[in-house]
Formats: C-alpha cells, structure tokens, sequence
C-alpha cells in the first residue's frame, strides 16, 4: 500500500481509498454510491483485516493525453496530499486504446485506477464500477487476493469474473499501466454510455423555447374543431405515424438548424470513427429528449382535453357517436401538432444553448476539438492548395518571360 505507517484500528489496518470524481451527474453520483458500498465489498472479498474506508473528492480531471496517464499524476498528488493508500478517478473522459473503448487502467506502482465511465455502457453502471475497482484493488494488494472475487462467480481466464463476457483484461505494452480493462462490443457500449452521461431525458428543461411554443400551439389546437375531426377520422395507425413524424421532423431541425451534425467527408480515419459516433450519439439524446418531451406534453394534452371538450359539443364533430377512445386520440394529434411547432420555437435558441442542453460538458469538449481539428485541418489543404497554384503560376511565368527574351 502506498501509505506509510498505517494506523491502527483495533485489531485491523485502517486503509484508505480516495476517490476523485469530476464534479458532475454521472462521475459525481457514482463516487457518492462507491463511497457507501466499497468498503463493505472490499472488507467482504478483498481483505477483512483491514478497516477500509472511502474519501470522495470532486474536481475536474484533466483530458485524457496519448499515454492516458495525465488523471494518474493528479491521483498521485491527492496521494500525497491526503495520504491516502490507493486513489481512484472516476471521470466521463472517453478512453480509448487500438479503437477500444478503455473501462479502466491501473498503475501497481503508483497505487492509482483511472475508471471510464461511457466505456460501461447504461446498464449497472454503480454495480460494475464498484466491481472494478474491487477488483482492481484485489490485483494492487495481493494477486492472490483475486480468488476472494472468484468465490460468487465461475472463473474465466483473462476475464474479470464478475463482469464476464463484456469486459476482458490485458496488460498493455506502455509503461506505467499494468492492467487495462476493455469493453467488447465495444463502439455500441460506448454509444449507449454516451447517450446516458447526457442525460437525455433532461433536454426539455434546457430547452425553453420549444417547449414554449409547444405548450402554446397545443393549447390552440386543443380547442380547434378541425383537428377533432382530423384526429377521430384519420385512425390510430395514421396518428401513432404522426406522433412519430412530428418527433422525427424536431430532431431533424435541431440537427440542421443548430449544426449539430459532425461532417464525415474529407477527415482522417480517426476522426472519421468518432464523427460517426459523434452524430450517432446525437440521433439517440435528441430522439430520447425529444421523446420524453412528446409524452409529457401528451400527458398534459391528455388532462386539459378531459376537462375542456366537453361531450355534448364533441359529439357534434365526430359524427354523433362519441367514443371514450376519442380522448385518447384528439390529444395525440394535438400532441404531434404541437411537437411540429415546437421544433420551430428552438430557432429561438442559440447554438450554445442546445449544445449544453444536449451533450455533457465532456462530449461538448470532445466535440469542439474535433471541429477545430477539421477547421484546421481545412485550412491547411486550402493554403497547400494556394502554395501549389502560386508555384504553378511562378514556372509559367519564367517560361513566358524566357521566350519573349528569346
């Protein structure tokens, strides 16, 4: 362990992992669930003569560099700092290593484990990461300590146990790092937890301007005669295609409109793989944000059409036989109307504000340094494509003046 001269807690050493966290949702929250569940698993499968304990500190890790090593220098100063015996950082950064996403790595020497979130994908997210770092903290203290995590779960060469057939291990050739961790199925994990660090069922609360306007033309439509007619006579396969046409068309026109689309062409082959996941990972936050904003807006659609049409007036416009069916469909297509009207309130929004509304702080990053790496990227080719005119125009003028010369 790295601290020196462990204290004493009765019969057992006190051990302290220190847990840096980027102080926002994701990183922040699952620090706070590491926080009260580690020891126990730690005191249960790892070392039970130790008192372990967990120190949560939230400050933002710095962007993953080439060697993936510049969160583990931080690790190492709090270490130091705070005297803790093994530091793990916990950030929303994406990893990579070959085109695989990296879960975690893990430096022996310097008693540090640097865990990604998006490379676990959406599904038990606090579960694996604890499972991890348990597991990983198993390797740094004693390797045989491993069998202890082998006791619930089969064991599998290579693999960690309890996270089996999604994540292997590997000792990767780069000083510093003596465990990695990798995800398979690895560009789709990724995606998902993408998507979910943005928080895409959050979007509608950034976003006033459409959700103003939506509101303000559901209630128009609300009490609009021609759409009760519309909504009873066109059936529920027409209205379910229009409430997906209306979510379809406000994620099409914050897309355009808002520039959220990373271009593909005329990019190198890295950066083309993550423009692609890029633009992938924006169809699926607006598509999800936009959905929930369709059902609660249906939802208040649902209530306000119960207590404004009133029966006796709309039976008179639906053919005289009014069905309880009716109060399901009218709000529907009053729903999708107003989803179509919202898309053009967010033209009221600037650039930024959807950004911030739709990706993460991370992803915002990631996606500004891609953009200016094809900006820069563009401007290069547009001067070496100058350069080369001008020294085409340079050779014929020499030829031109050597003739009249002759």
């Amino acid at each position: 362990m790295a601290a020196d001269g462990p204290e004493r807690t009765g019969a057992k050493t006190a051990a302290t992992v220190g847990v840096v966290a980027d102080p926002v949702a994701a990183p922040a929250q699952v620090a706070g669930h590491v926080a009260r569940t580690l020891p126990d698993l730690l005191s249960e499968q790892v070392d039970p003569d130790r008192d372990w304990q967990v120190d949560v500190r939230r400050e933002q890790l710095p962007p993953s560099d080439e060697s993936h090593t510049a969160m583990m220098e931080v690790a190492s100063e709090r270490i130091q700092e705070h005297g803790w015996d093994i530091a793990v950082c916990i950030t929303d950064v994406v990893l990579r290593s070959e085109g695989h996403p990296i879960v975690a790595d893990a430096s022996h020497d310097r008693c540090v484990i640097v865990v990604s979130l998006p490379a676990l994908g959406g599904m038990s997210l606090r579960r694996n990461v604890r499972g991890v770092i348990a597991q990983l903290i198993a390797d740094m203290i004693n390797a045989d300590t491993r069998v202890k995590l082998h006791r619930r779960y089969p064991p599998k060469e290579h693999r960690l146990s309890a996270l089996s057939r999604r994540f292997s291990r590997v000792v990767p050739e780069q000083p510093g790092i003596d465990t990695r961790i990798l995800a398979s199925r690895g560009d789709a994990r990724l995606l998902v937890g993408m998507v979910r660090t943005n928080r895409p069922w959050q979007l509608v609360f950034g976003l006033t301007g459409p959700l103003v306007g939506a509101f303000a033309f559901s209630a128009f439509y609300t009490i609009n005669a021609t759409v009760w007619e519309l909504a009873t006579a066109m059936g529920l396969p027409r209205l379910i295609a229009a409430a997906v046409g209306s979510v379809v068309v406000m994620v099409a026109w914050l897309i355009i409109y808002h520039r959220l689309w990373e271009p593909t062409r005329n990019r190198r082959s890295g950066e083309r793989e993550q423009a692609v996941l890029f633009n992938a990972s924006t169809v699926l936050t607006l598509g999800i944000g936009v959905g929930c904003m369709f059902v609660g807006l249906y939802a208040v659609n649902l209530v306000a059409g119960a207590v404004v049409l009133a029966p006796q007036v709309l039976s008179n416009y639906v053919g005289g036989s009014l069905d309880p069916t009716d109060y399901l469909m009218v709000p529907l297509l009053v729903t999708a109307a107003g989803t179509v009207a919202g898309a053009i309130g967010s033209g009221f929004e600037t650039e930024d504000t959807v950004r911030e509304a739709a990706f993460s702080y991370r992803e915002r990053i990631r996606r500004d340094a891609l953009r200016e790496s094809f900006e820069r990227q563009e401007r290069e080719g547009t001067r070496d494509g100058r350069d080369s005119e001008d020294v085409e125009d340079g050779e014929v003028g020499e030829v031109g003046d050597g003739s009249e010369d002759l």
